[in-house]
């Protein structure tokens, strides 16, 4: 089967560069593992309100709005941040998604796994009952990705998300995350209020169940988990692009990935219709795609992995010193960007 463009991977940096690929013109096609879009379910649906910026906002998806965080300490010290409006939508993914493959306007195959990829005079994607010809191929297709593999590409580190959902109803407005070394050396447990639900979990290279389970004393829960891919790699090669968690565009300080994940997939369509327009699909005219997205937000993934260095060494004390700072400039963090805090941190500290 032969298109312009072929997409493995049907989440939401993959879906939305095939509307973006489809609305320019191209011939493009979506190549999905599962046999369902969404699901599995195995990340948070926490996203902050620059989703607003890359697609029309549907109270279909929303579960609930948060206006901030509440921050808490090794030995128990609070930091409230606040915003004045909404500072991140808590989605259903599984209901985004779909809703975003309904607006794709391209051809899905939903249980059809990617097993092998060449590159040549054009691109093979080898499927268990099919073969797919394009120009172009996006590998879109998550932390284990299969395209990133291919060209021999890993990520610099690679965390877990675990999630436990209970059938509690909170339609509070803010988020709790915990910061503790007992809890995870690397990283720390949340709490996200879903309206009719509540999702509780932890983000660490050491994930534990039970340590979920005891701290927030949970009875009967919905379990999932995912792995995060951190750090940076190539994303660009002959007639091919990695794009989200696949090209590890992921905020290593929460593990959030779907604003830059869909950000690139913005430069991502831009690049892919630049190459058609010259009839050139070389490594050269698709390292264009790694230049911009680096421009948007390299400098806040690189100091996102400075930070994950620091925190690793230290011990409670100093994450409680650490976090008292953070409490006495309070009111300038919440004027940072969730997403893009790098531009602001210069005006933290002047």
């Amino acid at each position: 089967m032969n298109y312009d463009v072929v997409i493995v991977g049907a989440g939401p940096a993959g879906l939305h560069s095939a509307r973006l690929c489809r609305e320019k013109g191209l011939r493009t096609a979506v190549l999905e593992e599962h046999t369902r879009i969404g699901k599995p379910v195995q990340c948070s649906g926490l996203v902050s309100s620059n989703l607003r910026k890359l697609v029309r906002i549907d109270e279909e998806w929303i579960e609930n709005r948060v206006k901030g965080a509440v921050i808490h300490s090794p030995s128990g010290e609070e930091i409230e941040l606040r915003k004045k409006g909404t500072a991140a939508y808590v989605i259903d993914r599984e209901k985004f998604d779909r809703w975003l493959s309904e607006r794709a306007g391209c051809d899905i195959f939903t249980g059809t796994r990617a097993e092998s990829v060449s590159v040549g005079d054009c691109v093979t994607v080898k499927t268990k009952e099919r073969v797919f010809r394009s120009d172009i191929l996006l590998g879109c297709d998550g932390p284990l990705s299969m395209v990133r593999e291919h060209f021999g590409e890993k990520p610099q580190e690679m965390m877990t998300g675990l999630i436990a959902v209970t059938e509690e109803r909170d339609h509070s407005d803010y988020v709790e995350m915990w910061y503790d070394k007992r809890l995870s050396e690397d990283g720390f447990m949340w709490r996200i209020p879903r309206g009719e639900s509540v999702e509780y979990g932890m983000f660490s290279s050491k994930p534990d169940f039970r340590k979920v389970e005891r701290f927030f004393s949970l009875g009967g829960c919905r379990k999932s988990a995912g792995l995060i891919p951190l750090g940076f790699q190539k994303t660009f090669f002959k007639r091919t692009l990695l794009v989200g968690d696949a090209a590890s565009q992921v905020k290593p300080w929460s593990g959030g990935g779907v604003v830059y994940g869909m950000t690139a997939a913005e430069i991502a369509a831009r690049t892919v219709a630049k190459c058609f327009e010259n009839e050139d699909f070389s490594e050269l005219s698709l390292s264009v795609y790694e230049h911009e997205w680096g421009k948007r937000f390299w400098k806040n993934i690189a100091m996102g992995m400075m930070f994950r260095k620091i925190y690793r060494e230290m011990d409670n004390a100093q994450v409680d010193r650490f976090l008292g700072m953070m409490k006495s400039l309070s009111g300038k963090i919440n004027f940072l960007d969730m997403d893009f805090p790098a531009e602001g941190m210069g005006k933290l500290f002047g």
